[in-house]
């Protein structure tokens, strides 16, 4: 099945963060999301949605995306 965008870009985004990775640079996953076809829309909506769900947090300045 084909996961939702959110889905997906969480899922780009802990391959991203490698293994055991707890953070990575916001502009680095921005490039490599938006050169995987997703929209600065999309990836915004999904930042929000796992940070709702308190699995992830962009730090207030939007540097950096530090997975709980």
């Amino acid at each position: 099945r084909c996961p939702r965008p959110s889905e997906a870009i969480f899922g780009i985004l802990r391959e991203l963060g490698g293994r055991g990775g707890r953070s990575l640079p916001l502009p680095h996953a921005l490039q490599a999301l938006g050169a995987r076809g997703f929209t600065p829309a999309q990836v915004s909506a999904a930042l929000d949605e796992y940070e709702a769900l308190d699995v992830l947090q962009v730090n207030p300045s939007r540097t950096s995306i530090t997975f709980v």
